[in-house]
């Protein structure tokens, strides 16, 4: 019988330790998802600082997804990005308070103040299908309601 001595016994235990998460340990959800990106616009200007979510509506399963909104562009791949089917989208917008800092500073964490119509994001009238095939979803907002 042949014995190992100490320090590769540790090296063998290191190594299955180093391999678990290859393993496939993360539990999978079954859910389909696609990472999804687009341009937002407010009165036809770029949304320079905010944040979008993506939730889901009339049977569609799995969680609430979104992004930051930077320069006028988003990227919903967090979490693997949104499930397939319909959803509520709610888009807010971020700007300085009035008086108080340069746009610059209040990217970078200074007083802001959200300044969306409330149809835009809390009471959001705003709905989108993702599809398998969804690679870019773009919203043009306007402070004029729809008639």
């Amino acid at each position: 019988m042949r014995r190992y001595s100490t320090p590769t016994k540790f090296m063998c235990l290191l190594a299955c330790l180093a391999a678990l998460p290859l393993a496939g340990c993360r539990e999978s959800t079954g859910l389909q998802k696609v990472i999804v990106s687009g341009s937002v616009k407010y009165d036809g200007q770029p949304i320079s600082n905010g944040e979008i979510r993506f939730f889901p509506i009339e049977g569609t399963q799995g969680p609430v997804s979104g992004s930051p909104i930077v320069n006028g562009t988003y990227e919903a791949k967090y979490r693997d990005g949104v499930p397939v089917g319909k959803h509520r989208v709610e888009i807010m917008a971020y700007r300085s308070q009035k008086g108080s800092v340069p746009e610059e500073i209040a990217r970078e964490g200074g007083p802001t103040e959200q300044y969306l119509p409330a149809r835009f994001n809390t009471d959001s009238e705003l709905t989108r299908s993702v599809e398998a095939s969804t690679k870019s979803l773009d919203f043009d907002l306007s402070s004029k309601k729809k008639k």
